[in-house]
């Protein structure tokens, strides 16, 4: 796992979590699947990290505590697959496929955010939550800052949809709407609706370890099988 393997120690900040990403962007081909979805995590990330600076959110640390927390699970799969050790089941069918001919850059993008937001987002908000000494509650300042988010990829997604129809990873006789209808199939504010829900269903089974476990290997198996049918 990343906090085991040399250079991979766990991002502490998000000035690291970007440092980490820049790193793996200059390390493979530009298209390559994973290295498609770490270009679009990182222009994400460094809006996140504008937003706040310029005190966007109201709960404290909550934000930037999550967004380490969240990138150190795709860091986790990243540096698991450089060893040659299996990665986490959810993010199985990127890594097994990012070499795939015929597949669009926009379907390893989508493959990711799958992997990264229906399963991974639930468990670092759980992560920061347990770290900060708070609970995911609706209504709350965590749950305000982590809802006004979707403002924040709002204003990414256009940036994300110009860079997969123009410059190098397009294909600009193939795109048409593609991209525009990938985005609105996603549902990216749903799936963070989804994750938040899912990620109250993981706190109150705390203290059931064994529960806990089943319950994470079956969504784990749930969004794996998805990720399998948007990169067909």
């Amino acid at each position: 796992m990343a906090g085991g393997q040399p250079g991979w120690a766990q991002a502490q900040s998000i000035d690291d979590v970007l440092e980490r990403m820049t790193m793996i962007e200059s390390s493979l081909p530009p298209e390559d699947g994973v290295a498609t979805f770490n270009r679009m995590y990182r222009q994400v990330t460094d809006l996140v990290d504008t937003a706040v600076d310029a005190g966007t959110f109201g709960a404290g640390d909550f934000l930037a505590r999550l967004d380490v927390h969240f990138a150190n699970l795709f860091f986790e799969a990243y540096a698991a697959d450089q060893v040659g050790e299996p990665v986490p089941t959810a993010w199985a069918p990127l890594f097994a496929a990012r070499a795939k001919p015929r597949t669009h850059p926009i379907q390893f993008a989508m493959a990711g955010m799958n992997a990264h937001i229906s399963h991974d987002l639930p468990g670092a908000v759980v992560l920061a939550c347990r770290e900060l000494g708070v609970a995911p509650v609706d209504g709350s300042a965590e749950h305000t800052d982590f809802t006004t988010t979707n403002e924040v990829l709002e204003l990414a997604k256009d940036q994300i949809k110009g860079w997969f129809t123009s410059g190098i990873v397009a294909r600009i006789d193939e795109v048409g709407g593609r991209v525009d209808d990938a985005f609105a199939m996603f549902g990216i504010h749903l799936a963070r609706a989804a994750a938040w829900q899912v990620s109250q269903l993981q706190w109150g089974l705390a203290d059931n370890p064994r529960l806990d476990e089943l319950f994470r290997e079956n969504l784990a198996r749930g969004v794996a099988f998805t990720s399998r049918g948007i990169l067909l």
